[in-house]
This record gives C-alpha cells, sequence and structure tokens, in this order.
C-alpha cells in the first residue's frame, strides 16, 4: 500500500468515525425528555370514561393544538386521570371544559379546551373541574335501535286493529 492509499484510507475511517459519532450525539439528543422543561403550564382532567384516549394524544382550542397528554392513571375511583401539558403560555379562565373529541366519525380521539367566561385563570398544575367524557359510538347505536324499535311499536300499538 502506498503512501497516498494508506492516508486515504485514514481520511476515510476517521470520516467514518465522525459520521457515527454525529448521529449517534443527535439520536441519544433526540432522545432526551425535555417536555416537562419546556411545558408552560400543565393541568389535571379526570373522566369517567376516556376510551381512545393515549399517552401523547393532542390537546386542542379552536382546533389548533397547543399541547399533549402527558400522563394517564387511574383514581381510587377508578377514573382515568390525565395530566395535559400545553406548548403554549395561554390564559385558561378557571370555569374552562375539556371535552374528549373525534376527529370524523372514526377518527382519532383528542382533548378540546373550552374556555369558560370566568375573570379568575387557572394556575399550572390545577384541576379542570368541568369534562365531557368520551362518546362510545356502539352506545350511541345501540341507543338509536332501541328508540327505532319503540317508535315503531307505538306506530303499530296505535293502528287499528
Amino acid at each position: 500500500m502506498t503512501k497516498a492509499e494508506s492516508r486515504e484510507t485514514f481520511v476515510g475511517v476517521a470520516a467514518l468515525l465522525v459520521a457515527v459519532l454525529g448521529l449517534t450525539l443527535t439520536a441519544l439528543g433526540n432522545r432526551s425528555d425535555n417536555r416537562a422543561q419546556n411545558a408552560a403550564a400543565t393541568y389535571v382532567v379526570e373522566f369517567t370514561h376516556a376510551d381512545g384516549l393515549h399517552l401523547g394524544a393532542p390537546v386542542r382550542m379552536a382546533g389548533i393544538k397547543i399541547g399533549s397528554i402527558s400522563a394517564v392513571a387511574l383514581d381510587d375511583r377508578y377514573r382515568a386521570v390525565m395530566t395535559l401539558e400545553l406548548n403554549q403560555d395561554i390564559p385558561l379562565p378557571d370555569d374552562s371544559a375539556a371535552l374528549i373529541e373525534t376527529d370524523g366519525v372514526f377518527g382519532t380521539k383528542y382533548i378540546e379546551l373550552q374556555p369558560g367566561g370566568s375573570t379568575e385563570n387557572l394556575k399550572s398544575g390545577a384541576r379542570i373541574a368541568y369534562t365531557q367524557d368520551s362518546i362510545i359510538i356502539e352506545d350511541l347505536i345501540t341507543k338509536i335501535v332501541e328508540q327505532a324499535k319503540a317508535t315503531t311499536k307505538r306506530a303499530n300499538d296505535a293502528q287499528p286493529q
């Protein structure tokens, strides 16, 4: 191997090592969990039925994503307790509501925050008292079918025999 070939091999190996080191540091930097440090505010909500919600699901206001669900747990009354991390410092009145909504008919679930009209704002870490649980589509269909059967039965009973 000539001196030029040795030098080229050395430069190639060094460049490869630098590239691997750079990719490794980038990957490790992206994995660090600094969401809590960047969160402008956190709030706690609890739902009886939180079907379809998961860790990392979006939190929206007026249809715009302003945060995500950062923690999910069950309390001693078997209610779903979720911690919401907001990315922006948005004043949230203390009578605001958290609703579980769906993107379209069969889309993903998210939490929609609806600000109230109070002049007092919630502090970071506070509990949002007003909530609306997830609508379970199977229960809704069952109610519609039962209503249709009851209406048909009344119509049949009202007809002269």
